[in-house]
């Protein structure tokens, strides 16, 4: 069977040879936030060595270009020179496909541009305000153009089946295939022991969304002197957990880090606890089971599909103390590797949607 994994891998690789895939994207690491869409870029990267990367994120920057990647600070950037911008790229690239990853409204002028000239496009999507119970805020001429655009793309990759739900429902002739996010290779090399066991929160600071003041609350029913709980990520709220930990020497903010070192610190954690309100796929519960961590969840998020007995639910504040209680003094679990989920594996399925076009 491996023999014939690998000879499909060889095989859709030479297929990819002779052809050229641009992608579009608006989320990306970039100079301002090196996390700023990493799940983006790990599926641009598990396609092929070099892609060419066209970007227009939503920040302040110097324009970057390096080898293949076109990268704008793109916050002031009207949108006729953001399709100047793409018709350069098109002349220079020459793509046979465009892959756009995350859906933004200039997109569909894009795609407009594209079906002109006869190019192909497909669709990566991770984001949760297309989720069944969000998406009904998009309405009107937004909510028309988006279905076209989703309604003319070859494929729409959507990260999990909970997002498939949501976009079929604004646009329901689309063609779909589910597409996980990667679970990254985990970094245990360069150990650093806690003194006492230690809960982590992965994510950006909004307590909306992430509900880290959440966490907190509950965290503090604990005993304070036994256990510690850190915080990795920023975000608008970031300021406002600061005051509230302020007084908390068990409780640590790191900021904004990059992946890297988020990977490297995981496993020195006993447990990670996601919380959010919702979640299009919720990686980092994934990748601290591949950390060997325990995981606390909610069991609505599009990664619960490849919950194994690391992982446990709790959907309200009474659960979530009631399993923290719990793990805490248990000894880790086993290390999930979640195969199925390797870079390899996934750029393969991609790869198949590319083939599919020529």
């Amino acid at each position: 069977m491996k023999e014939v994994l690998n000879l499909r891998y060889v095989s859709t690789t030479l297929l990819l040879m002779s052809s050229r895939i641009l992608h579009i994207v608006k989320w990306y690491p970039n100079p301002v936030d090196p996390q700023n869409g990493i799940f983006v870029k790990k599926h641009i990267d598990a396609t092929t060595d070099h892609p060419y990367v066209l970007g227009f994120v939503d920040a302040k920057f110097e324009t970057l270009e390096k080898d293949n990647l076109t990268l704008y600070g793109a916050q002031e950037m009207i949108i006729s020179a953001k399709v100047a911008a793409l018709y350069v790229t098109l002349a220079k690239v020459q793509p046979d496909v465009v892959h756009f990853h995350c859906y933004a409204k200039d997109f569909w002028a894009y795609s407009k541009i594209l079906i002109s000239k006869g190019i192909p496009y497909i669709h990566s999507e991770h984001w949760s305000g297309l989720l069944a119970e969000n998406n009904t805020s998009i309405r009107g001429i937004k909510r028309m153009m988006m279905r076209n655009f989703f309604e003319k793309a070859a494929y729409i990759l959507p990260v999990s089946e909970a997002l498939s739900k949501g976009i079929r429902q604004i646009a329901p002739k689309t063609k779909l295939k589910v597409v996980p996010n990667i679970i990254d290779e985990i970094d245990f090399s360069k150990p650093k022991e806690f003194l006492v066991k230690s809960f982590c929160v992965v994510g950006d600071v909004v307590f909306k969304i992430k509900r880290q003041d959440r966490i907190l609350k509950v965290f503090r029913q604990l005993p304070s002197s036994r256990y510690e709980l850190h915080f990795y990520g920023d975000g608008p709220d970031f300021e406002e957990l600061k005051e509230l930990t302020k007084h908390h020497i068990n409780v640590t903010l790191h900021g904004r880090v990059s992946n890297e070192i988020v990977l490297q610190a995981l496993p020195n954690h006993h447990a990670h606890i996601q919380f959010s309100a919702y979640e299009t796929f919720g990686i980092a519960t994934l990748e601290a089971r591949k950390a060997g961590l325990w995981a606390i969840s909610r069991a609505a998020f599009g990664s619960s599909f490849y919950a194994d007995k690391g992982v446990l639910w709790a959907e309200n504040e009474e659960e979530l103390l009631d399993t923290m209680q719990k793990v805490i003094e248990q000894e880790k679990p086993k290390i999930n590797p979640f195969k199925g989920l390797s870079e390899r594996v996934i750029g393969l399925e991609i790869q198949k949607c590319y083939n599919a076009l020529f």
